[in-house]
């Protein structure tokens, strides 16, 4: 039986794919150490895990103007949120609260970046990346077009590797390059998506292991009365803005006003911290507003769903063969719709530049095409097919254990250590 820590970014698209794996390693027998935050505490237990916590903003990524999500226009953006928001935050946390401890492997985030192999090295283990999205050939921001030479460019350059190497200096590592930063590392890398489905799949050595979604029950999600969706029209359409971008009451107001009249059932999910209060004389008889709603059962009675194309979000749907309309707005989000447009499962809208009365008409367009067409959902099928046939949680923990059944010797920093 080994030990094992594992140590996810504190966001709902993170910790919430790590949940199987976690859950079928401990069936199997390993032992595990969960560092995450308070706010995940529920559904960490659930699997069985021990958990460490340290102090965090709850909501942090809506709030923090290091982790608020942002549409990177160039790489270096993207690299300096992970050493000033994640790295910088979290690693220090991390090794506080397992200090003189012994661990036999470390599973961690992609989003710390080199934070895992900062974490890895001090504890002198080898280690497992964790990828909730895509598997980034290229980092964030590669292909935006904007001039590396620009000076608002050269100056984030030198702030993040000054930044860079005061870590450095602080946890006694090597100081990396601004590329090797966002690297994927590790001995292995779970991405939890399906090979189809990844962008420039065949870029991709074989310490990429494509297992799918984590499809796990939610103990924790609460109840709805599924028996309503059905009553007054025969199909169903949810939208769900993701956890960090769903307190836009004027995008909830647009959607009421372009849907109000259409023979369908709408399930919005407006999140936990979301005030809908505003709006409440303002809903449709056809729409069902919710704080809170359970995403992947909701998902197996949908027809359709809009959605911001967070990763975690996108797959569940595909996974349940439910066509999309996606309104990406930061992040990897633009990445994935552009995905699911190029292999026909849906239709993505440019919100930035659309006036409101023109988004309002092309949602209901959108719309309206992926509920007429069957096309739309033959093609999230044949992506659905994909991601079930990956092997999802059990796969990964097998792939996981088998990599240091029989371990020797690994490598940490660039020394071999037996």
């Amino acid at each position: 039986m080994a030990r094992v820590l594992v140590v996810i970014t504190p966001a709902e698209g993170h910790v919430n794919p790590s949940l199987g794996l976690v859950k079928q390693l401990m069936e199997n027998g390993e032992e595990v150490v969960y560092v995450c935050t308070e706010e995940y505490r529920s559904r960490i237990e659930q699997t069985g895990a021990e958990l460490r916590t340290y102090p965090f903003p709850e909501d942090a990524f809506s709030h923090d103007p290091e982790l608020k999500p942002a549409e990177y226009k160039h790489p270096y953006q993207f690299v300096y949120m992970m050493v000033g928001g994640i790295i910088r935050k979290i690693v220090p946390e991390v090794l506080r609260v397992t200090a003189n401890e012994t661990f036999d492997y470390l599973i961690f985030d992609s989003l710390m970046g080199w934070g895992g192999t900062i974490i890895a090295e001090k504890l002198g283990i080898p280690a497992v990346c964790s990828i909730a999205s895509f598997a980034f050939v290229e980092p964030l921001g590669t292909d935006q077009g904007l001039d590396g030479n620009r000076a608002d460019v050269q100056k984030l350059y030198e702030a993040t590797m000054k930044l860079t190497r005061q870590l450095s200096d602080e946890f006694q590592v090597r100081a990396p390059a601004m590329n090797e930063i966002s690297k994927h590392a590790g001995r292995l890398k779970l991405v939890y998506t399906s090979r189809y489905f990844q962008p420039q799949a065949e870029k991709l050595d074989d310490s990429f292991i494509f297992v799918g979604p984590s499809i796990v029950p939610r103990k924790d999600a609460p109840s709805f009365p599924f028996e309503q969706l059905r009553a007054r029209h025969h199909r169903t359409v949810y939208i769900a803005m993701g956890t960090i971008l769903n307190k836009d009451l004027d995008f909830y107001k647009l959607c009421f006003d372009a849907f109000q009249d259409l023979p369908v059932t709408f399930v919005l999910s407006s999140g936990k911290y979301t005030d809908m209060k505003p709006l409440e004389d303002r809903i449709p008889a056809n729409f069902i507003v919710k704080s809170y709603v359970p995403q992947l059962e909701m998902l197996q009675h949908a027809d359709a769903f809009i959605t911001h194309a967070g990763m975690n979000s996108t797959s569940e749907a595909l996974y349940y063969n439910v066509p999309l309309v996606m309104i990406p707005l930061t992040s990897d989000q633009p990445l994935v719709a552009k995905r699911v447009e190029e292999l026909g499962a849906g239709i993505a809208l440019d919100k930035n530049n659309l006036t409101p009365a023109a988004l309002r008409a092309a949602l209901r367009a959108a719309l309206e095409e992926v509920l007429s067409n069957p096309a739309y959902k033959q093609q999230a099928h044949v992506i659905g097919e994909s991601l079930r046939q990956a092997g999802g949680y059990k796969r990964a923990a097998d792939a996981v254990m088998n990599e240091f059944a029989n371990m020797n010797s690994f490598n940490v920093g660039g020394f071999t250590i037996s």
